[in-house]
């Protein structure tokens, strides 16, 4: 009896450590924080690189995510796009200076699924974004309609803040 005691204990201190470790690492890799785009490191196809982007994500929780992109695209224009709500599977608005897309998130084991469609109902983009294991860096990989067809796109922030 009494070593069947110590093993549900140990069994038990063994999940509150496993859950205090997972926990650490799920707050040290969060992607709440400031990113800037390293065009050097990025590529897009045959798309038009965009010569400035900067990524603000203020909320990166299991269930729920919240951001704003701002940026100007090869043509100097300025744009910005934001969204703030669940990662739920399902598609809901994200506010946009150049349309008016729905977004749906998925999370995975190694980041967050996505994707996008227009105001029809079209899929206009979809991939995956990654964060590295020190943190320190963002990786957005994904396809979009491009001017030539659906492109392949990799998009590295790095950290700011």
């Amino acid at each position: 009896m009494a070593r069947r005691i110590f093993a549900i204990v140990t069994m038990g201190l063994c999940l509150l450590m496993f859950t205090a470790v997972a926990a650490a690492t799920a707050s040290n890799r969060s992607a709440t924080g400031t990113w800037k785009l390293n065009l050097a490191k990025s590529s897009y196809g045959k798309m038009p690189a965009p010569k400035f982007e900067q990524l603000v994500v203020t909320t990166d929780q299991p269930k729920a995510v919240a951001w704003k992109l701002t940026g100007a695209s090869a043509d100097g224009k300025t744009y910005i796009s934001m969204y703030n709500g669940p990662i739920d599977g399902n598609y809901h608005p994200m506010t946009s200076s150049e349309t008016g897309d729905t977004v749906a998130y998925t999370r995975t084991s190694s980041g967050i699924k996505w994707v996008t469609k227009d105001k029809k109902g079209t899929v206009i983009s979809q991939g995956t974004n990654e964060l590295s294991a020190d943190g320190k860096t963002l990786v957005i990989k994904g396809t979009a309609q491009g001017p030539s067809g659906w492109e392949s796109f990799v998009s590295v922030f790095e950290r700011e803040q």
